[in-house]
């Protein structure tokens, strides 16, 4: 069987065509082409070079195998996809069609993520018993469940076993998922009334213990605010080399520039003494094109110099937007990270008070002090040994769009909030537009089959190509512009 992925317009397709010559005027052919089945794609016949083509409709859909790449697998999804497979066996069944031309293959099926609906492949003339397929398809599934989920893990397992036993049937399949449907909702409710009889611990210190808590914080605050100004002086003086370099460059192209400015007036001089007969053996015209050429190359090394310029100092606007932003990034998490331990460390000092033995008079002693300090260390800096944040798309008009940090192995893009690892709000973005996937420090960008298509440099990506992203490319999710900065 040969399959590829073509993209036109504003469609994407998936084309299959099969070794065997197929009977166009079959009842599974005329089926298939009519669209009448809801659960199987849509699709079309189209000739070439004598061989017949089946063009999919894949458009803003993913395949199983590209979604779940570097997912695992909840309830919720093999619901999702049992169901699917239940509901287009019956289909089939009521519209007397062959279920072994069915592929479960997880290249071929395909998921609308907004609506949670599964769609699969009909191709005429492809003999495979559905019972192998479908074990085949929980034999993929069982290495990719989410094992924190022993509800998935238990339907996993569960349909597998009704998978192996010979006599393959859907109702077996049918039985095993709606089995452990039940068991789940009585576990849910056993869990959702232990959540409501919780209680959260109670805090209760005097006042001596909340003093001595401030004193340390404060002391930690003011280690703090000491590392982030050596931290901010060290960052000046490494911008201000960077200036340095820059002027420098700068000065070196201005300096091209001038040299062919001053090769250009000497070569004007000569043509003066060839005209005043000093120099009767060279060619006035040779002299005068000299000239011309020069100039103009020095021009062109001018607005060259200007270009390179521009560009930089863009970059550079870049590169302090996406840094103030980790910065501020960074800051809060340290802040919030602060606050949890001060809160622990005061739950920790009132376990300890309730734990300490009463005297004779009713009142606690105090450990006598040995004269030895205890070195605790000092405070870091969360963002101290930050060199550099996670490579990241910057937009193109400052303040339109949103900066996405790659700071995952996987990066979704898409306007779907709960399948989009980064959401971009526009009307022409696919729910599921593109992925960036990260492998050896190096970013590789690829269309998900959206409508608007996505493109590096101008250059539209087609389907399935992925494309390894270079520092400054201009990436393009249909009309949201982004600059790549690695």
């Amino acid at each position: 069987m040969y399959a590829e992925y073509k993209r036109d317009v504003s469609h994407n397709y998936l084309i299959l065509r099969e070794e065997e010559k197929v009977n166009t005027a079959s009842y599974q052919v005329r089926m298939l082409t009519g669209n009448v089945i809801p659960s199987i794609l849509k699709c079309r016949l189209q000739g070439l070079d004598g061989n017949l083509l089946f063009y999919y409709d894949i458009t803003s859909r993913q395949s199983l195998a590209s979604f779940y790449e570097q997912r695992k697998f909840h309830r919720k999804d093999l619901h999702m996809l049992f169901g699917g497979f239940i509901r287009v066996m019956e289909e089939m069944a009521e519209f007397l069609m062959n279920t072994d031309q069915l592929l479960l293959c997880p290249e071929y099926i395909f998921l609308d993520i907004e609506k949670r609906e599964v769609k699969f492949c009909c191709l005429p003339d492809y003999h495979h018993p559905i019972q192998e397929q479908f074990r085949e398809l929980t034999e993929y599934l069982l290495p990719r469940l989410d094992h924190e989920d022993p509800q998935a893990v238990s339907m996993g397992y569960g349909v597998y076993r009704k998978a192996m036993e010979t006599g393959f049937q859907l109702e077996h399949i049918k039985e095993a998922i709606y089995q452990n449907r039940e068991v789940i909702g009585k576990n849910d409710n056993k869990d959702s009334a232990q959540k409501q009889g919780q209680k959260p611990p109670e805090n209760n210190l005097d006042g001596a213990d909340n003093f001595g808590e401030k004193i340390q914080e404060k002391a930690d605050v003011s280690h703090l605010l000491e590392t982030d100004v050596e931290n901010k002086t060290s960052k000046r003086k490494k911008d201000k080399k960077k200036e340095e370099s820059d002027f420098q460059k700068s000065s070196n192209e201005w300096t091209g520039a001038l040299l062919c400015v001053f090769t250009a007036a000497v070569l004007i001089i000569l043509l003066i003494l060839r005209y005043l007969g000093y120099l009767p053996g060279i060619p006035a015209e040779a002299i005068f094109g000299g000239a011309i050429i020069l100039l103009a190359l020095a021009a062109f090394l001018s607005w060259t110099a200007e270009k390179k310029k521009q560009k930089k100092q863009m970059s550079a606007e870049w590169r302090k937007k996406v840094k103030r932003e980790l910065d501020d990034t960074y800051e809060s998490s340290s802040e919030k990270r602060r606050k949890e331990r001060n809160s622990e460390d005061l739950y920790e000092a009132d376990s300890v008070q309730e734990k300490m033995p009463e005297w004779g008079d009713g009142k606690y002693k105090m450990p006598e002090q040995t004269g030895e300090t205890e070195n605790y260390g000092e405070t870091v800096v969360l963002s101290a040994g930050q060199t550099e944040g996670p490579a990241s798309l910057v937009s193109r008009e400052p303040g339109e769009l949103a900066t996405i940090y790659l700071d995952r192995d996987l990066m979704v893009i898409g306007k779907m909030e709960n399948a989009a690892d980064a959401v971009i709000s526009l009307p022409t973005v696919s729910r599921i537009h593109a992925k960036i996937r990260k492998a050896d420090d190096e970013y590789y960008l690829s269309d998900l089959n959206s409508r608007n298509g996505t493109s590096v440099n101008g250059r539209l990506l087609k389907t399935g190509e992925e494309y390894q992203l270079q520092d400054e490319d201009q990436v393009e999710f249909a009309q949201a512009r982004y600059i790549f900065l690695k």
